[in-house]
């Protein structure tokens, strides 16, 4: 099971290395997993690769190269979608995860911790969660602010030492 989501995981990220976390990225169904359910789970394996479709996600959604998250409300509304309901990514469910999370994250990973902080931040600056969420539970929204407030993530960070720090092989030099 951990063997074949990881697997899944890596197929979503080929090529980060090369193109960051804001190119698209390889969403096919095939690939799908409930990855927010992984960012606490024992193996590391498991939880680097959650972790890091998760910044893909937020990547993709502030690059324009791809919006892959959804509301939770679309469960319950969502009918042309039927036969792939349990292939959907929640963005509530992603967020809340990494909220409840997020200590144990920044001491393990603090650099893959700054990205998904700055993107998460970046995509509120720009009202992008309004945009394209307007039935998105608002509570969450005030928790996930009230949780990245007084933050000082810069928005520009040395994708290699992501990388490193989660023991992927670098591309461009530093």
């Amino acid at each position: 099971m951990t063997k074949r989501l990881v697997d899944k995981a890596k197929s979503i990220l080929e090529g980060i290395e090369i193109g960051f976390f804001d190119t698209a990225k390889n969403w096919d169904v095939d690939n799908y997993d409930e990855y927010y359910k992984y960012f606490s789970h024992p193996d590391f394996e498991v939880r680097k690769y959650s972790l890091l479709v998760f910044a893909a996600g937020l990547g993709n959604w502030y690059g324009g190269s791809a919006v892959i998250f959804h509301p939770i409300e679309e469960r319950k509304k969502e009918k042309r979608l039927l036969s792939y309901k349990e292939k959907i990514y929640y963005f509530e469910d992603y967020v809340r995860s990494f909220i409840d999370n997020r200590e144990a994250i920044k001491q393990e990973f603090p650099f893959l911790n700054s990205v998904i902080v700055s993107l998460l931040i970046q995509l509120d600056n720009e009202k992008r969660f309004e945009y394209i969420f307007s039935s998105v539970d608002k509570q969450l929204f005030i928790v996930l602010r009230q949780s990245l407030s007084g933050l000082e993530v810069k928005h520009q960070y040395n994708f290699n030492d992501l990388l490193r720090e989660v023991g992927l092989p670098t591309f461009f030099e530093n």
